[in-house]
């Protein structure tokens, strides 16, 4: 079986090429084997052109002709179309969309989920809930309330200084907290907005109200910065990872004791391929994994393997994925509630059960 084209289709919630709102790409990876697969990513309309054509020229140039089950040999081929390191940044983003869809070949061939590809079979992932909404404290408690009351246990808010000032952020953890009682776990993601000095006095101030994690707490190349951090976070975990790439960033942050637990993004690291590497760096250093964002994608990664602590769940409430949760049917996430909170079933269908939501794709689609 041989790769003999890629194609790219563009979808926008405003339908303009232009907007700056967001978009999703979609990958297909066609064979001469009668198999195709798919798989896409999320960026911003103001850059989906330059995606769309490093997908269309570059990197499909890179893979055709080549055997689709070979996904570490075609990632390299990918990585190295643009030389001198020239497969970071935003070259990542469109590899991760082909990686993806060579994944989704891998399952349909073999008439099984990619999580079955990867040797392990949980029948239930654990989740916590993104409860990142940007609402005045007493409503996002309230919003908080809600998802307790639904069965999670486990619930993320934000406090970035992007969005929030230092007060306004401790008044959501303090609204929160008191909110959902001393059982539920709560953690905070600050999206790397805050300096060393700021995140421990921080922690200090938030001590009463038992933060579980502090989420990307400074830039992502801060990482002596992290090492600090966390060597004065008290009970309170530290994550990150969401927007480091490849193995080395990784390492660095494993080694140099930066983390608690590592947050890899598949799209943003480089697809599946990559993106077990890392777990596979984190596992041998025994730190647990627990994958940002891309719910569809790394409900796979977490039912079939072993070192995934959980992955983030976005309610259809939440609208940060508002235009990816109408574009999307498939996969269906079937949810279980425990004592111990949510619980996804993982999805069956060949591959990675991506479809889409016909009226929404031919209304959203950007005509070039």
């Amino acid at each position: 079986m041989k790769i003999t084209d890629v194609t790219v289709k563009r979808y926008s919630a405003s339908n303009d090429p232009q907007a700056y709102s967001g978009g999703i790409q979609i990958v297909e990876v066609h064979t001469d084997g009668g198999v195709t697969g798919t798989g896409f990513v999320s960026a911003s309309s103001a850059i989906g052109d330059v995606l769309a054509t490093l997908m269309r020229r570059t990197l499909k140039g890179a893979i055709v002709g080549g055997d689709p089950l070979l996904t570490d040999d075609l990632w390299r081929r990918m990585y190295d179309a643009v030389p001198r390191r020239g497969g970071d940044g935003l070259v990542r983003l469109g590899i991760a969309a082909i990686d993806f869809a060579l994944w989704d070949i891998k399952g349909k061939r073999m008439n099984a989920p990619v999580s079955a590809l990867l040797g392990g079979a949980r029948p239930r992932v654990p989740t916590y809930a993104n409860c990142a909404h940007h609402l005045p404290p007493d409503k996002l408690a309230e919003k908080a309330v809600s998802y307790v009351k639904a069965g999670h246990r486990a619930l993320k808010i934000r406090g970035s200084a992007t969005y929030v000032s230092l007060d306004e952020a401790t008044a959501r953890v303090q609204h929160v907290r008191e909110a959902i009682g001393p059982d539920v776990k709560l953690m905070v993601d600050v999206n790397g907005t805050w300096d060393v000095d700021t995140a421990i006095s921080q922690l200090k101030r938030w001590e009463r109200w038992d933060v579980y994690w502090l989420e990307e707490p400074v830039p992502p190349d801060d990482i002596p910065g992290y090492v600090r951090i966390r060597a004065r976070a008290g009970r309170t975990y530290i994550a990150g990872g969401e927007q480091h790439v490849g193995v080395p960033e990784f390492r660095a942050l494993i080694e140099q004791g930066a983390v608690d637990i590592v947050q890899p993004n598949a799209a943003i690291t480089g697809g599946i391929t990559d993106w077990l590497r890392i777990h596979a760096l984190a596992t041998l250093a025994s730190v647990p994994v627990s994958p940002w964002n891309l719910q569809m994608v790394h409900i796979h990664m977490a039912a079939g393997l072993p070192n995934v602590k959980w992955i983030e769940y976005f309610m259809a409430d939440n609208p940060l994925l508002e235009f990816q949760g109408k574009l999307f049917t498939g996969p269906v996430l079937r949810e279980e509630r425990t004592a111990d909170g949510i619980v996804l079933i993982p999805p069956d269908a060949p591959g990675l059960g991506l479809a889409l939501d016909e009226a929404t794709a031919a209304a959203s689609l950007v005509r070039e």
